[in-house]
């Protein structure tokens, strides 16, 4: 009779982010991004951007989505790090890069990718750091 007791009462004290297994994240980031003529390797724009991003893991089914793409990206978890490598196509734009979010303890936000269109490329470095948020407050950003 114990036993059921015990189980219940670990079931019902499961903080939301573990019952749900998700995991919500803002992460403040700062991006260099270049824009590249490839035929000729001329620079036409360089820019520094800061900004702020939300991130919905999901630890069980490996996946994360952000206020960016709203999509489920399949991603690798390892030791507390969500990592993604990707290669899509899209309306005749390639896009190939790698990302990584520490998440458990939050900490270091990484990406690197490069996106090309006929003579044209974008490249772009992004470096932040992320801490945990309430569903509330990531879901409001997620959609908007």
């Amino acid at each position: 009779m114990k036993l059921p007791v015990l189980l219940s009462f670990l079931l019902l004290s499961a903080s939301p982010a573990i019952a749900d297994d998700l995991i919500y994240l803002k992460c403040d980031v700062k991006a260099n991004e270049t824009t590249i003529q490839a035929s000729t390797n001329e620079i036409l724009e360089k820019r520094d951007l800061a900004t702020a991003g939300f991130y919905k893991i999901d630890t069980i089914n490996s996946r994360l989505t952000s206020d960016n793409s709203g999509d489920w990206e399949d991603i690798t978890i390892a030791n507390g790090i969500a990592t993604d490598h990707f290669k899509e196509v899209e309306n005749g734009v390639t896009s190939v890069g790698k990302a990584y979010i520490e998440f458990s303890p939050p900490g270091v936000f990484s990406m690197e990718y490069t996106a090309s269109e006929d003579d044209i490329s974008l490249k772009m470095v992004m470096t932040g750091t992320c801490q945990n948020t309430d569903r509330e407050t990531a879901e409001k950003a997620m959609n908007q």
